[in-house]
């Protein structure tokens, strides 16, 4: 089965859908009143609701309903034959996850079933029922156009009476249907006696939609101007004409992805499919004064990776414009996706009862890359109402290939980091050529500083610095009287380090790395920085999954770092109190020992020059 509505994607469930539908199926709120003949197990209900549906011939429709904006599976409608099939009536049910409550879902959904039924299932009669203590349901039937049809047969005495709703295929229309005839006939007539009145009309019927072609986003139209049909038509008339041969093809619909006003000018995204195929997105925005619409930029639209954020560029009338470059300083914001905007503005709390944000996303945008070894500066991106953070002005002297943008999610007690880099010369946001990322054993919890500093520090490093691609993602981190500390996993094809780094005040004291190729195999990573020139030797030791500590000791005996030994360890020592070599040791969480190495102790690298 596959319906679609202005909102909705109603279709068969499939294997990923299985998570959702846990959600959903655990929650005692939504299953209260569902009769549950296949037991209280999600995954049972989920595992028969896919034999059913691959059953030949077909006798029951069991369906995702999908948030066509997000690709969210919110909830399941289902359809099925009766016990009599001779009578050609089908029977309907449904639930939707509590978060999807309050929107008018489930009767967009259910009109949309009850549309098929009659229509591509040939049915004569359609009914459902209900608890009469769930009045909310008995809303929803009545709303899509159902009519009560009297008591019905409990499944559970214990939940009370039940009432039965029915649709008959002659009777039943579309609710509103009647209505917008009757709409569109007064329409007709006033535009006889006021031609004016057609760009209402046109308004009404041309409402802003998400696209459906797998090609493009699939995200609803947003910004103040987003339902501005003629601001719409005058931008998509501007990308046509201007872009002229260079455009792979002809384009075909376009949908506008944002349109609004930063600062004093009026921008629109737009995208669309050309006559060739390609999916295309275009920047056009008010210039000059008086200003008029130009257009900006076009670049091909790639889905995968799917774009973290699109880039909204505004210059005014400092001249960015066709066949102008890009100027040094411009206004930038980010557009993002409808579900990660979700989450940057859920403050929902943890369901075990610490009120921590969940799934929360948090944006950092770098403003000043401070000298090597000092704190970099960084300021939160607050998104607005239509999910378009606030404005910055980029200056290409800072960042060659863009503002430096971390993405940070909560996920329960500790963050998951990616880092997009934004540049006025793009519309899709990238991977910078050195990016902040998850460790192996990650996440841990973002501290911006060491995960920033470190990625310069290393950047500049002797070994380093000709690399590109590389993924720093942070082990672990520790203040102490001297300064900070840090250990890192540096990322690059096919090579795996681990870096440790330690500031005293703001001068980078010491810097190694050291190879660890079979860094997702090991109980542990550890290693040492000495600085000739100060006598300082600076140790890291990080445990792996299912590690609960690591003890160090040199060869002595003596124990290196004293209690508590919670890990993971990061201390400064005096390279002359200890006999070497350092032996590391490490435990689980039952003492028992699950790994002994040497530590690999390397003189500090020299940044170049």
């Amino acid at each position: 089965m596959e319906c679609r509505t202005k909102r909705l994607l109603i279709r068969d469930f499939v294997e990923t859908d299985r998570e959702a539908v846990r959600g959903w199926r655990s929650d005692p709120d939504v299953t209260r009143y569902l009769d549950q003949p296949l037991g209280a197990n999600p995954d049972g209900w989920f595992d028969a609701v896919l034999r059913y549906n691959a059953q030949t011939p077909r006798t029951s429709h069991d369906a995702a309903i999908v948030v066509r904006s997000t690709g969210q599976v919110i909830g399941w409608i289902g359809v099925s034959r009766s016990f009599d099939p001779a009578s050609g009536d089908l029977v309907i049910g449904y639930a939707l996850d509590q978060s999807a409550w309050g929107n008018n879902y489930m009767t967009e959904a259910l009109i949309a079933v009850l549309s098929f039924g009659f229509g591509k299932l040939g049915a004569r009669r359609i009914t459902a029922q209900c608890y009469v203590a769930n009045p909310a349901s008995a809303r929803v039937m009545e709303k899509a156009g159902m009519k009560h049809a009297g008591a019905a047969l409990s499944a559970d005495p214990a939940l009370g009476h039940s009432v039965r709703y029915m649709a008959l295929r002659e009777e039943w229309r579309r609710p509103g249907r009647r209505r917008l005839g009757l709409a569109l006939v007064l329409t007709l007539l006033a535009l006889v006696a006021f031609p004016l009145g057609i760009n209402t009309l046109l308004h009404v019927l041309q409402r802003p939609e998400a696209p459906t072609d797998a090609r493009l986003l699939p995200w609803a139209p947003r910004g103040d101007l987003a339902e501005d049909q003629k601001f719409i038509a005058e931008a998509t008339a501007v990308w046509r004409h201007e872009t002229g041969g260079g455009m792979p093809g002809r384009l075909t619909k376009v949908y506008a992805v944002w349109a609004g006003r930063v600062g004093d000018g009026r921008v629109a995204l737009l995208q669309g499919i050309g006559a060739d195929g390609h999916a295309l997105l275009a920047q056009v925005s008010d210039h000059g004064s008086p200003p008029m619409l130009r257009f900006d930029r076009q670049q091909p639209l790639v889905l995968e990776p799917r774009p973290a954020a699109l880039v909204i560029t505004y210059a005014g009338d400092r001249g960015a414009s066709a066949g102008r470059s890009t100027p040094r300083s411009a206004l930038v914001r980010l557009v993002l996706s409808p579900t990660d905007y979700a989450a940057s503005t859920d403050h929902r709390a943890r369901a075990d009862g610490s009120g921590a944000d969940r799934g929360r996303l948090t944006l950092w945008r770098r403003t000043h890359e401070a000298p090597l070894g000092t704190d970099s500066e960084w300021e939160e991106l607050r998104p607005g109402q239509d999910g378009l953070t606030a404005t910055w002005a980029h200056q290409d002297r800072r960042s060659p290939y863009g503002s430096i943008v971390v993405f940070a999610r909560s996920e329960g007690p500790a963050e998951s980091v990616s880092t997009v880099a934004a540049a006025p010369g793009r519309l899709v946001a990238v991977r910078p050529p050195i990016r902040l990322a998850d460790p192996t054993w990650g996440p841990r919890r973002l501290d911006l500083d060491s995960y920033d500093d470190g990625r310069a520090v290393l950047a500049r490093s002797a070994d380093l610095t000709a690399r590109q691609g590389l993924e720093v993602a942070l082990l672990a981190s520790e203040r102490d009287p001297e300064g900070r500390l840090a250990m890192l996993e540096v990322r690059s094809a096919g090579t795996r380090k681990v870096a440790l780094v330690a500031w005293s005040g703001g001068r980078v004291e010491c810097v190694t790395t050291h190879d660890y190729p079979d860094l997702p195999d090991r109980a542990a990573a550890a290693l040492g920085c000495l600085d000739p020139l100060t006598g300082t030797l600076v140790i890291g030791a990080v445990p792996g999954p299912g590690a609960e500590r690591v003890v160090l000791r040199d060869a002595a005996g003596k124990r290196v770092m004293p209690e508590p030994e919670t890990e993971p360890r990061l201390g400064r020592l005096v390279a002359a109190s200890l006999r070497m070599p350092v032996i590391w040791s490490v435990f689980d969480h039952h003492g028992v020992g699950a790994g002994r190495e040497v530590l690999a102790v390397s003189e500090t690298l020299r940044p170049p020059g």
